[in-house]
């Protein structure tokens, strides 16, 4: 009875609803693999030739096909269902691992770039999977919903980081890109078998005829009115954070000689920090609000990246690995919530498709930009230039972002 007790608590209070409990699994399993791939990657791509800003500027062609499909994604999703673009976005990351498979030179990752990209799912929420989790829960429980599933995720990869470090030390890279293949095969096979689609038949939107692919274009890019401050705030945070952040474990490499496992142990403190946590400040931005912890994530940014320009050691950087997770717990769920919340069901694939479209193709050079800055003034400009970005966002936000009530 007590064991039955405590699974009924812990439904509610995680919000661990049918498609819950799947994604959740699917959440730890994409971690199993991706958790080792995040630590090792920045070092892959340099080990092929590539300078910084030929790295930054694979991750600017990944971003910008993520965020201008996730226009068409979140319309498809509005019209198809989440579910089969879901099955989608798994297939397209399995390919562009395939890529790396038999990547021998820096530039046939641009095929890589352009099927993660084209996924909309690599370090972003697809547009199709953020309306499901929206979906299978309710309004008051959403915040706790995406974040569970980011806590699972995070808390895995933290286990698994250092772990993928020493695997491509010993074995090479290969065996992680394989991996991350599997993980995605099986997480198609339990979508196409267990995934309830939440969007009802009723609303399923629908193209209209005879109208202008140019002016269907223009009216998917036009953010809702009641919105705009809000999509500017963010997508000026996507931009600061682009610049240094994105590149941060290749600037690592190449100023203080980090290797692989170390860059694994740093991946594994983020996640760890991020994963502990990710629910207890999804609680409370269900209870205190949206803006309110958008603020906070902006404003422990801060102070990170203060004390990454003033680091010198590998201690200090795992020291400042703590506030960054922090950090991101409180920004992700936080935007999906305030999102979910504002548009209707029948737009919200479309609006999350919309917010990523802006963020990604307003913000994309920015990891070429910090990867230039990089190469011509060393490790602290694109910090510095992060830093300043980032406290613009926290003023853009507090004076122009409205939360709904």
């Amino acid at each position: 009875m007590a064991r039955a007790n405590l699974l009924t608590w812990l439904k509610r209070e995680l919000a661990l609803k049918s498609n819950i409990r799947i994604l959740l699994v699917q959440s730890v399993i994409g971690a199993a693999g991706y958790g080792m791939l995040s630590p090792i990657w920045q070092p892959f791509v340099l080990s092929l030739g590539a300078s910084m800003s030929i790295l930054g500027g694979l991750r600017a062609i990944l971003t910008l096909l993520g965020s201008s499909s996730s226009l068409l994604w979140g319309k498809l999703s509005d019209r198809a269902g989440r579910k089969p673009l879901i099955l989608l976005a798994y297939a397209l990351r399995a390919t562009a691992l395939m890529v790396c498979l038999f990547a021998k030179a820096w530039y046939l990752l641009i095929l890589y770039a352009i099927f993660m990209g084209l996924s909309a799912s690599f370090q972003q929420y697809n547009p199709a999977m953020a309306s499901l989790v929206a979906e299978s829960v309710s309004k008051e429980e959403r915040g706790t919903a995406y974040s569970v599933i980011m806590a699972s995720s995070t808390i895995v990869s933290a286990v698994v980081a250092p772990i993928g470090g020493i695997l491509a030390m010993m074995y090479g890279f290969n065996l992680i890109f394989l991996g991350c293949i599997a993980v995605d095969l099986f997480n198609i096979l339990l979508t196409w078998l267990f995934i309830k689609e939440t969007l009802e038949e009723k609303v399923r939107t629908t193209f209209q005829h005879g109208r202008k692919w140019l002016c269907k274009l223009r009216e998917m890019f036009r953010p809702e009115r009641h919105l705009r401050e809000f999509y500017l705030a963010t997508t000026v945070d996507a931009f600061a954070w682009g610049i240094g952040s994105y590149i941060l474990y290749g600037m690592l490499v190449k100023t203080y000689n980090f290797t692989e496992y170390q860059l694994g142990l740093l991946s594994t403190i983020l996640s760890l920090v991020w994963g502990i946590s990710q629910i207890p400040i999804g609680k409370l931005i269900d209870r205190y609000g949206r803006k309110l912890f958008l603020l906070i994530s902006e404003l422990i940014g801060t102070f990170t990246l203060l004390g990454w320009l003033l680091s010198r050691s590998f201690l200090a950087f795992a020291i400042l690995q703590i506030p960054f997770g922090i950090m991101i717990a409180a920004w992700v769920p936080a935007i999906a919530a305030l999102l979910a919340d504002s548009v209707p069901m029948e737009k919200r694939a479309e609006a999350m498709g919309r917010l990523q479209a802006f963020r990604g193709l307003l913000a994309f050079p920015a990891p070429y930009v910090g990867g230039l800055l990089f190469d011509e003034f060393g490790f602290s400009v694109p910090i510095l230039v992060n830093l300043i970005g980032s406290f613009t966002a926290f003023c853009f936000i507090f004076f122009l972002v409205k939360e709904k009530s």
